[in-house]
Parts: structure tokens; sequence; C-alpha cells
């Protein structure tokens, strides 16, 4: 492990690949979502067209950045699908890429989402659910341009030597890994008339493989050449805690794969005016019918939890820290602990003294969201949907704010979502989601395929599932529309109505 790696080992990951979240926004808030709408607000298993959704692999890969692109004339998308593709090269360090020189604060969230196997079951009003995933979260919230682009160039990018940085503004970066195991429960808990209440909760076991994170609180300093360090005043912690050993490098895992456990809940309501008054009838799980509205609101907290790291925790911390490190880039620093020495070494009495191993806590990029849901017709709903970040400490990955409009043509076979975002409620994008019966794929950022601006990341999500759906009851292997006369007359009705 280099020096430069080692030293700026967060910087480089959470502000030189600088990303961003995605929701999933088209098929996410879809009638047809089923357990995949627990992310959004756990009642939408209950409000769902199906009463039974089985998740058998998914993957979610969110890659954005406002610092580093590839110029719009000088790659394809092909290229990523291709081992032996070749990127233009430029300037002295060959390098494939540029980056956004400019004095803003850099903000970053990216997750690379595993999503495994999932069920929910839903009869009358009420309806269960179990999901599991494995998620890799990196968060980067106001982090100072000089910052980044030594993380990028190096230390010796000489334009940025001899001047005083002063930044007072706090700052922070965290990266986490972790598996979820979850359970949902939804269910109706008042009707009256036309108008239905609903209410879900998921909590999560959360097992956590790595997480780090380094705060900052302020930072007066300056480089004057390549491999010296003048801090004038810096107050800041970092803490990791990774299946490693610090002192040489090896990997620990997949025996103590294992670095701490957590938990989370996902919180939510939800209100909708119905286009028929309700009934109190008890169905058979595939004969019950769905109950269209005119429009739904629902409220939910997400991604409410933490990790608690005990294994392996390592933290060091600087309060009013001065001093010189001199020609720190040619210093054998090859691991953890030489790094972590180093510093306690040149800012504290010694090697030792800034260092603990307490256990840390990571927190969940916690956030508020409200959804609106209007439909148009039998078949075309429109969307709104915001989704805006909770801070609870220093210690929180930071999710972006973001707002989309998402209209929608669903049908039990086929739907086709077109999600338009504002990320960081400033940025637009424009995405496409499809469903064909168990296959949805998707993105939220569209033009990243296609070449119509600088390449600064991509979002891509996939499903298959077997989802049953309500209304058509199985028989002799294939779906069956439900015999009673009671559902016949409510699908006549619907029809007849029409309403807009």
């Amino acid at each position: 492990m280099s020096k430069k790696t080692l030293f700026f080992s967060l910087i480089i990951i959470l502000v030189g690949r600088i990303s961003s979240a995605q929701e999933m926004y088209g098929f996410v808030n879809s009638n047809y979502a089923g357990i995949t709408g627990i992310q959004m607000n756990p009642t939408s298993i209950v409000n769902s067209k199906l009463y039974f959704d089985s998740n058998l692999i998914g993957a979610h890969l969110s890659v954005d950045n406002n610092f580093i692109y590839l110029a719009r004339n000088e790659y394809k998308f092909s290229r990523f699908l291709s081992v032996s593709s070749q990127f233009p090269k430029h300037g002295e360090d060959d390098r494939v890429y540029y980056d956004y020189y400019n004095q803003d604060l850099k903000n970053a969230y990216a997750q690379i989402k595993i999503i495994g196997p999932a069920l929910m079951y839903s009869k009358n009003d009420k309806a269960f659910g179990i999901s599991t995933s494995i998620r890799n979260i990196v968060s980067a919230k106001d982090i100072p341009y000089e910052i980044a682009k030594f993380g990028a160039e190096g230390f010796d990018y000489y334009p940025l030597h001899r001047i005083r940085f002063t930044d007072n503004h706090p700052f922070r970066a965290g990266a986490l890994s972790f598996g979820e195991v979850a359970a949902t429960y939804a269910q109706v808990i008042r009707k009256q008339n036309r108008e239905h209440w609903t209410a879900g909760i998921t909590l999560k076991g959360l097992f956590g493989f790595g997480g780090a994170y380094w705060n900052v609180d302020n930072a007066d300093y300056m480089l004057p050449n390549g491999d010296t360090m003048i801090v004038y005043n810096a107050n800041g912690k970092a803490g990791i805690s990774i299946p490693m050993d610090y002192s040489n490098n090896d990997v620990l895992f997949p025996g103590q794969l294992l670095s701490g456990m957590g938990v989370g809940a996902d919180i939510g309501i939800t209100y909708q005016l119905k286009v028929k008054g309700h009934t109190n009838k008890r169905y058979a799980a595939c004969e019950q019918p769905f109950e269209d509205y005119h429009f739904k609101i629902g409220v939910s907290l997400i991604d409410f939890g933490y990790v608690n790291f005990n294994k392996r925790p390592k933290q060091i911390e600087l309060k009013d820290a001065q001093g010189t490190w001199y020609d720190f880039t040619n210093q054998n620093i090859e691991t953890f602990d030489v790094l972590f020495g180093a510093v306690s070494g040149t800012f504290g009495p010694d090697s030792s003294a800034l260092i603990t191993t307490e256990s840390f806590k990571i927190f969940l990029p916690s956030a508020l969201s409200a959804q609106f849901d209007y439909r148009y017709n039998e078949r075309i709903y429109i969307n709104a949907s915001i989704v805006h970040p909770l801070v609870l400490n220093d210690k929180t990955l930071v999710r972006p704010s973001t707002i989309s409009l998402t209209p929608r043509y669903e049908s039990d076979r086929f739907e086709v979502a077109v999600p338009i975002t504002l990320y960081e409620y400033l940025y637009p994008r424009i995405g496409l989601s499809f469903r064909f019966s168990k296959i949805i794929i998707g993105t939220d950022k569209l033009g990243g395929f296609f070449g119509l601006h600088d390449f600064t990341g991509m979002d891509l999500y996939f499903m298959v599932k077997f989802p049953l759906i309500k209304g058509h009851c199985l028989g002799k292997g294939r779906g069956m529309t439900c015999g009673n006369s009671e559902y016949r007359q409510y699908q006549r009705d619907m029809k007849r109505l029409k309403v807009r």
C-alpha cells in the first residue's frame, strides 16, 4: 500500500470518485414494485397490486461525479463493456480523465447494492415482507477543492504550493460496507368511505464488514513543497475498522469478515383517496381486488440506524494541532499502524498519544421522504417524490437531496417510466425504466449512456422477480382471473368509471 494511498485513502475514494445516490425513481413507486417499494415507504407492500412478490436477484450501481469526468467527445459507453477498451490519454501522466478544477465544495454519495432474495405477502388489510441485501456506501460532504485536487494529482501539484488554506467550515467523509436483513410489516389502520390510511415499519439487522470516517472541524495549513506540510491549526478525527491486520496489511476475511453489528428502521404512513368506497369482505389472497385510488400521499423516515464497529477499531483525534511534517512523502509509510503513528508523533506528544482503540458508530444515510402519486387513468400515473437527508451526528453518511417527477404507464405485463430528477435540488437528470413481466431494468441518469454531456458517472439497476397479481389465481400452471362475481363486477365498474 503506497504512502499516498494510505494518507489520502479516504479522500481519493470519497472525493476523487465523487458519486451521488439515485433512488430507482423509475420503479420504486410503482404499484407493481412489490417488496422493492419498501426502500421508499414500508406501506407500499399493502398498497401494491401484487399479493405476492419474490425478488430472486438484483443490483443497483450508482456512480456520479462533480470533480472527475471523461470528455464527451472522448468516450463511448461501449468501452465500459469491453475488457480491452482503450480511453484517450493526455497530460504528463497520460491520464484518461479530466477534472473540474474550481473552488466549489465537493459533495458525494455512492452506493453499490446487491439486492438479494426477498419475499412479500399481502392479504386483505395486512402485508409482510423480508428482504436481504449487501450495501456499499460512500459519502462526502463539503470537501474543500484543494484537498480533492491533491488527492487526484498528488502532493507535488505545485500550483497549490505556498498557499495558506484556511478551511474554517466542517467537512466530512465516510464509507460503510454491510449486509442487511430486514423484516417489514404494514397494514391498513383506518378506512372511512373512500379514505384509507396505512402504516408500515421495517426493522433491519445490520452486519458491518468495514467502516471508516474522516471528520474535520477546521484546517489551517500550507504545503510549501511536495513533501512538507505545515499545520497552523487543525481539529478533526478519523477512524477505521476493516478486516485487515493494520501492522502488515494482511487481509483477514473471510474468516474475520465481520467488524461490527447494528440496527436500523424505516417507518411510513400513507393516505389514499380511493376511486370507490371500501369493502370489508375477506378474500383469499389471490382473489382480493386492487382498490385503485385518485391519489395517494406518503411520508416516511428511511435508513434510520447505525453500525457499531467494535472489532479492530482504530481512531485518531487532533485538537488544536500544530506542527510541521517534513519529508512525509518519502517516509516508509506502508501500513495504517505506521500512518496513525506518524500523524500522532508529528502533531502530538508521541506516536501513540492521539490514538485510541475505542469502538465507534457510523450512522446510515437517514432521510425524510414524501411521495405523491396521482392516477390519471387506469394505466397512467404520475408520481412526485422528495428525499431530504437527515444529519444525526458527525459520523452520519450524508445522502444527497433529490426531488423527482415520474410519469409512468403500467399494466400487468409491461411498464415504462420516465423519471425526471433534480439532484441536490439543482442538477436536472432524466431516466428511463422498463418492467417486462418478471424483469426490471432502468436508470435514473440516461444521459451518461449516449454522450449527451461529459461523462461524470452512471446509474443502472436491474431485478429478476416472481410476482403474483391481485385478482389472478394460479390454475393449471397459468394465471387465471378469479371467478367470484363481486370481483368481476368490480372490474366492470372500473372500466366504466375511467376516472381521471
